[in-house]
């Protein structure tokens, strides 16, 4: 992890060919581009990014150099000053990876998150009871909801509008009570995996009873659905909850924006 950017490959659940089939991407996604990092004509390392156009984003997801990190993170941000001016550049790394830290905020890079990372394997995981009041959200209940949501709107990409564009690639699912939602927790499959964006909570006040009933939902649909593994981005508050249902909490991750 300190050699390394999220998504990491580091974390006990992915494997090499994980990584080899993410390092095709480039291949045969046009919006996909991979870079060799070189000093002094000595190959150090592999960066591979990717840019959404539409949204002026750009965000590498393998970042992976031998040594001199923080030298690499300055150039790669030359290069994308040069390449994608006015693009905003998100880059998450570990807390272990102190170079890349170093040199983002001495870019003046804007540390926008800080969470601890918790990792599960499916085949580890006993389906536990379900509570009852969970909702699963489609586009004709959208709106109730959007109206939970929507305290996220312009602070995260993944905003209502987003997420109701490409509904059929998420699953999310609300805790339900008198006709409007208390929690929700949205989530999607991708190669295997399951990764949780987000939960949230009516006033942004965490309640460990809906957190609970979630995160169970969740991951009990994960399991029957074939997933392997899953990823959870989340905070101190919720750890013990986090912990209790069989997710360990593994590093703590920085996430950073940067407009070029």
């Amino acid at each position: 992890m300190s050699r390394s950017c999220y998504p990491t490959y580091a974390d006990g659940l992915k494997t090499r060919q994980d990584f080899d089939e993410a390092s095709k991407r480039p291949f045969k996604r046009d919006n996909y581009t991979m870079l060799l990092y070189e000093q002094e004509g000595e190959a150090l390392g592999l960066i591979q990014y990717y840019v959404l156009d539409e949204d002026k984003y750009v965000q590498p997801d393998i970042f992976c150099i031998e040594q001199g990190y923080g030298m690499a993170v300055e150039e790669f941000a030359e290069y994308l000053h040069r390449e994608l001016p006015g693009y905003t550049m998100f880059f998450g790394v570990s807390e272990k990876n102190r170079s890349a830290v170093e040199a983002l905020e001495g870019l003046g890079a804007k540390r926008d998150e800080v969470s601890l990372v918790g990792v599960m394997r499916f085949e580890d995981h006993s389906p536990l009871p379900e509570a009852d009041g969970v909702v699963p959200v489609t586009r004709e209940n959208f709106s109730t909801f959007a109206e939970l949501h929507s305290q996220w709107d312009g602070k995260m990409y993944w905003d209502n509008a987003h997420l109701l564009e490409a509904l059929d690639d998420w699953h999310i699912c609300y805790v339900q009570k008198e006709g409007r939602a208390l929690a929700a927790v949205y989530y999607r499959y991708v190669d295997g995996s399951m990764e949780i964006f987000g939960i949230d909570f009516e006033g942004d006040r965490f309640d460990e009873g809906c957190f609970r009933a979630l995160m169970v939902r969740a991951l009990n649909e994960s399991k029957r659905d074939g997933m392997k593994d899953m990823t959870f981005f989340h905070d101190e508050e919720s750890r013990p909850a986090v912990n209790s249902v069989g997710i360990r909490t593994i590093d703590t991750y920085f996430g950073y924006s940067y407009k070029l």
